[in-house]
């Protein structure tokens, strides 16, 4: 009985571990109930299966008034796609998701998805909606009610289903109830369509925004639609009157200018005009985007005096401004004598004196009134002028030589149209005196510069007798005269040349005068020497390094006027000079036309006068005292240094030390290695970088690290200033003690002293570790496995990888290698392969015999018990009991094989021992 129960259990267990019961799902549909298009567009309906059937048909459906189905697209039994009329090929036969053109509002109804299988159907229903898009359109247009000019402004929304909605916004806000009004009428179209037609209304000159909005509202806007439209706004114009002369043709007109600029509407310009004269004005109108101007021009005689006036109004507003002018009124009040050098006496200014020889002499005339213009006209004696004089301009004008006859009583009359006046003054010629013959020098200055010296030339020259010449001077100025007098045909000429410097620091002025008898007064020429331009001074820092130590590199350069500045140089701290201390200075010039750059430079160490300022001292005749330039040296800084082992790779024996140095106090120190076991300091080849006065040295020594593990290493820094520093870094020392397999794994010891570590891996799994670690101190470590044949093995960081799918093949010994550097450890891996089949095999063998195992024990309990209570049974039944009880401990492997007494011990005990042998064995 116990056999067959543990074999269906057996059976039972293994239904369990190869299958799974899976659920069928229910049939569905997803689908959209209503669907709204657009006249004139796209729309998708859409219609999903999501069922297990096999669907043998698919179609959208649309039943006519007599409950009629018209298939519109889907898929036939074959799988061939069809579709009608504005339809579209759906997606598949299971996705009726399909593409239709809204083209007439008779597409709107109800359409049917069906999905028909070869055990039932099912379908549903989806509402199309068509609605229209309005057209929108805003005008305007003015309109004049009871006199008011209005703007009626036309929004409308036509041909929309279902109706448009309109509203207005003035600045995103309503329109006011007391200065607009809409009007609203809503008509139907024979299709089916409404247009919403909206009118604003309101007067121009209440509104003062110019932009109007209309706003439309409608399902088949994602948001409403806004149409502006710009309305004109009352704005008042700059309104102006001016009246000009004007000559044209020999005519002179004062024309009367009104203008309106910038005004919206343009204002009407209307004339209040004086009765016309003989001879009429003339009007002229222009009107430009921006303006309106209208002028009328009077003739000047006619119309002196006269009131003129424009009047700016508007048709339909009640807005009006007027602007008067009055035209000028002309007169001349006199005519008299000006500047009258040939007056005989002050009081007696109309009588005139000339010298009988004079020539190119001008009496001058001026004519008091406002008239835009006049002529003179001038007469002797009741005759015409005489040839030789004429009126010029406001001027009488006698080119002479002046005669006797020229002599009488002359009249001049300065007339403008109607206006007149008179001027009479009398001339006399006197006889010309023969006087001494002297003659005045010309008299000219003239300037000559070099680099160094101007020289001012002053010549009184072709005089007689000789001229006196001579030089006011200031007293600070540094100068020199020389003078010669030469004498050439009777006449005399006298040259003084002044010489001063080519530029002064202040601003002076010298005079040349010169003297002679037919001069009034001496004659005098002013010169103003010029001023130096102040020197334009630049000092320039810079940082140079020479030979481990930091200099500072100063360069002043002063651009001046010729001669070159001159240059010193001055070195303090804390106010105490120390310009002693020793530093290369060099100074150099060079000269383009009359500027000139001096040069000087410095070189000073800065760690031996950090903090120290440094002053440019120039010094040149354009400055009244010397200027001074000054710069700071930079200040020593604090210096840093460290020393550690730079980072080191498996792939290579190869460690670095590392010694870097930073210092902020311009010199460059010296850096080596004092490695163990050698006597003296190893130099390497330094790395530095400067910064200023800051500078970074960095040092790199390679060794191996079995050369130095466990020892120190020492950086020695020494500076030129007399400081030395040493820093100290221990190389680490590591090991590797063993290798621990992290696996569950069996200990095989073997007879060479070397253990094994045994475990199985599953057949044909792949991406199958296992994981190693490493006893040590090592920071990383580099982990080599191979077979015993000696092919390679797959590793990834400290694991043993199986990235194929395992077979027999991959069974066998692995020896794996974990090293850091000269250090290394190894373990032996046996590895098996076990199947999936084999596991469940081994499962159910060892259910089976530990359930024959215990029914075994229980029969034989049984037997001890029933002999027990037997004790006169004949022998023959005890030796039929004693055989059964052996043919039932015979071993199950070998169910024909005969039970030899004695042995049925060992046997069970073997069959126990395998089953604990395969309980023990794991799988990665």
């Amino acid at each position: 009985m116990g056999l067959p129960i543990f074999f269906i259990l057996a059976v039972l267990l293994n239904c369990a571990y190869s299958g799974d019961v899976q659920d069928l799902k229910t049939k569905d549909l997803v689908h959209h109930q209503t669907v709204i298009g657009i006249l004139g567009e796209e729309v998708y309906l859409h219609c999903l299966y999501t069922g297990e059937s096999n669907i043998v048909l698919s179609s959208w459906n649309r039943f006519d008034s007599t409950n009629k189905a018209k298939k519109m697209a889907g898929y036939k039994p074959n799988g061939t796609p069809f579709s009608r009329e504005n339809f579209d090929i759906p997606a598949s036969n299971t996705n009726l998701t399909v593409k239709v053109n809204v083209t007439s509002f008779d597409q709107e109804g109800e359409y049917t998805c069906v999905f028909d299988s070869e055990e039932d159907g099912t379908k549903d229903t989806t509402f199309l909606s068509v609605i229209a898009r309005p057209d929108v359109e805003v005008t305007s247009k003015k309109e004049v009610v009871n006199s008011t000019l209005y703007h009626a402004v036309t929004c409308s929304a036509s041909g929309a289903k279902p109706k448009a909605v309109i509203r207005w916004e003035i600045s995103g806000a309503l329109p006011r109830d007391d200065i607009f009004s809409v009007n609203m009428i809503n008509p139907v179209h024979p299709n089916g369509t409404t247009s919403s037609i909206s009118v604003l209304r309101f007067p121009l000159i209440m509104n003062n925004e110019s932009t109007v909005t209309c706003v439309v509202e409608h399902p088949a806007f994602t948001e409403p639609k806004r149409a502006n439209i710009e309305v004109e706004t009352f704005v008042s114009p700059v309104i102006s009157m001016k009246t000009v002369f004007v000559q044209e043709g020999g005519e002179d007109f004062q024309e009367v200018i009104c203008t309106a600029t910038g005004g919206r509407p343009h204002p009407n310009i209307t004339w209040i005009l004086p009765e016309f004269k003989d001879t009429p004005p003339v009007q002229r109108n222009v009107s430009k985007p921006d303006s309106v101007i209208s002028s009328y021009r009077f003739p000047s005689d006619p119309y002196e005096g006269e009131n003129i006036s424009c009047v700016f109004s508007y048709m339909f507003l009640p807005f009006m401004n007027t602007r008067t002018s009055t035209l000028p009124i002309y007169y001349l009040s006199s005519l008299r004598l000006i500047e009258l050098d040939y007056a005989i006496n002050s009081e007696n200014q109309t009588s005139l004196a000339l010298v009988e020889g004079d020539t190119d002499i001008t009496i001058r005339m001026d004519v008091l009134g406002n008239v835009p213009s006049y002529k003179i006209k001038c007469s002797r004696e009741g005759q015409p002028l005489p040839e030789d004089v004429d009126v010029v301009g406001n001027n009488l004008f006698i080119r002479g030589p002046v005669e006797l006859h020229f002599a009488g009583q002359f009249l001049c009359q300065a007339s403008y149209r109607r206006h007149q006046v008179s001027l009479q003054f009398t001339i006399e010629v006197n006889p010309k005196v023969l006087l001494p013959v002297t003659f005045p020098p010309n008299v000219s200055v003239n300037l000559v510069e070099n680099s160094d010296y101007i020289h001012i030339e002053c010549l009184a020259s072709n005089a007689v007798p000789a001229a006196n010449v001579s030089w006011v001077l200031p007293q600070e100025i540094n100068s020199t005269v020389q003078s010669e007098n030469t004498h050439h045909n009777g006449s005399y000429s006298v040259r003084s040349v002044l010489t001063v410097p080519s530029c002064i620091a202040r601003k002076y002025v010298i005079e040349c005068i010169v003297d002679h008898p037919d001069f009034l007064e001496k004659e005098r020429r002013q010169i103003a020497l010029p001023v130096c331009a102040p020197p334009n001074i630049t000092l320039q820092s810079d940082v140079e390094w020479d030979s481990g130590i930091a200099y500072a590199w100063l360069v002043c350069s002063v651009q001046s006027q010729t001669p070159a500045a001159a240059i010193t140089w001055t070195v303090e701290r804390d106010s105490i000079d120390i310009s002693s201390s020793e530093f290369v200075m060099t100074q150099s010039e060079f000269q383009q036309s009359h500027v000139v750059v001096a040069q000087s430079v410095a070189r000073i160490p800065i760690y031996s006068h950090a903090g120290c300022t440094v002053t440019c001292v120039v010094e040149h005749r354009g400055l009244e005292k010397p200027e001074n330039k000054s710069i700071v040296l930079p200040f020593l800084g604090p210096s840093a240094s460290r020393v550690f082992l730079g980072e080191e790779r498996l792939d290579t024996d190869i460690w670095h030390a590392v010694c870097e140095y930073s210092g902020v106090n311009g010199v460059k120190p010296n850096i080596s290695w004092v490695l163990p076991d050698e006597d003296t300091a190893t130099q390497e080849t330094p790395e530095f970088e400067y910064d200023g006065i800051k500078v970074e040295v960095k040092t790199i020594h390679e060794f191996e690290l079995s050369q130095y593990e466990g020892k120190d290493l020492i950086c020695l820094i020494q500076n030129k200033l007399g400081s030395d520093e040493r820093r100290t870094i221990r190389v680490p020392k590591y090991s590797i003690s063993s290798i621990e397999v992290l696996n569950e794994t069996t200990l095989d010891r073997r007879s060479h002293g070397q253990n094994e570590h045994r475990l199985a891996l599953q057949e044909n799994l792949s991406n199958q570790k296992i994981l190693l670690r490493a006893h040590g101190n090592a920071p990383s470590y580099k982990t080599t496995c191979y077979k015993e044949d000696g092919s390679a093995a797959d590793t990834m960081d400290m694991a043993l990888v199986f990235t194929d799918p395992v077979s027999e093949q991959d069974a066998g010994l692995y020896i794996c290698h974990i090293s850091y550097h000269h250090h290394m450890a190894k373990v032996l891996i046996r590895v098996d392969v076990t199947s999936e089949e084999t596991q469940h095999m081994i499962f159910i063998i060892i259910c089976f015999s530990s359930a024959t195992a215990i029914t075994l024990i229980l029969i034989i309990v049984l037997v001890v018990l029933c002999k027990s209570g037997r004790s006169h049974t004949s022998q023959k039944k005890n030796r039929t009991e004693r055989e059964s009880l052996a043919a039932l401990m015979q071993d199950p492997r070998c169910p024909e094989r005969p039970v030899i007494p004695g042995t049925a011990g060992p046997h069970y005990a073997e069959l126990v021992h395998y089953s604990i042998v395969f309980d023990v064995k794991s799988t990665v």
